[in-house]
């Protein structure tokens, strides 16, 4: 199973690639991504892991970040890259990650988590991101949410909201494929893996459809609701497309957004 950005630990099928080669829109999320952790930390000079390289747009924008005093490592299953210069790739074969304990000052896992595995999978993918944080360092999380009212790969009305088993025959009654080999979480369920993995979480949903709308190409329509006030963006939390978060690896508050 490879991840859109990512990778995965499941070897029992072959599994399609996920991973988003568009170059254009990797750069608006690489910007998103640099403007969310500037908050927390100076970037320049840091060790930044990616997880799941894909195009390698991200890693190619974080280097640019670290400059020369700083490294950029990225890894995946599949080397995709479109764009190499700038960062050191390194090809994996499942969610254990070949570094040593606290390697990293940051570490970013965007939209991997849901094409890993099960919740076991996953779990371990969330434990190794923490095992190679440092203990000050932070991490940039995002995942799809599996209440969204599209899903975001197969573009079908409500697929992530069917039990498990039935998600296959609706992806073969569309003529999509055999099998849906993605697994989003719900918002409770990620809260759940983050508290396992000895994870600190802060809640950055809001704050990443803001600088969307101002690094991203969208649409109106979709510009109007991500610079909705905030009161209305948190009615529609529960259906909201993409989770964001900010972790680290010790169990404290890390800001009064924690949820």
């Amino acid at each position: 199973m490879r991840g859109k950005e990512g990778w995965s630990n499941m070897n029992t099928t072959v599994q399609k690639p996920y991973a988003a080669l568009d170059l254009t829109s990797r750069q608006g999320k690489a910007r998103k991504i640099d403007a969310i952790l500037s908050k927390m930390l100076e970037l320049k000079e840091k060790q930044v892991l990616e997880v799941g390289a894909g195009s390698g747009i991200i890693a190619n924008h974080m280097s640019q970040c670290v400059g020369p005093g700083g490294q950029v490592v990225a890894v995946d299953v599949m080397d995709q890259c479109q764009v190499r210069n700038g960062f050191h790739f390194v090809q994996v074969t499942d969610t254990r990650l070949p570094f040593e304990d606290a390697s990293f000052d940051v570490g970013i896992s965007n939209h991997v988590m849901e094409h890993v595995g099960n919740r076991q999978a996953q779990l371990h993918h969330l434990r190794e991101f923490s095992r190679v944080l440092r203990d000050e360092g932070w991490g940039y999380f995002a995942v799809p949410n599996r209440w969204r009212l599209i899903e975001p790969h197969f573009k079908l009305p409500l697929l992530s909201w069917f039990p498990l088993g039935l998600r296959s025959a609706y992806v073969r009654m569309a003529g999509l494929g055999e099998v849906y080999d993605v697994c989003p979480p719900s918002h409770y369920e990620l809260i759940s893996l983050f508290r396992e993995a000895k994870l600190s979480y802060a809640q950055q949903s809001f704050e990443a459809m803001r600088i969307m709308a101002d690094v991203e190409s969208v649409s109106l329509p979709a510009r109007l609701v991500l610079n909705a006030p905030k009161f209305f963006l948190l009615l529609l939390y529960p259906i909201i497309p993409t989770m964001v978060f900010l972790l680290r690896r010790k169990q404290k508050a890390v800001d009064a957004n924690s949820v």
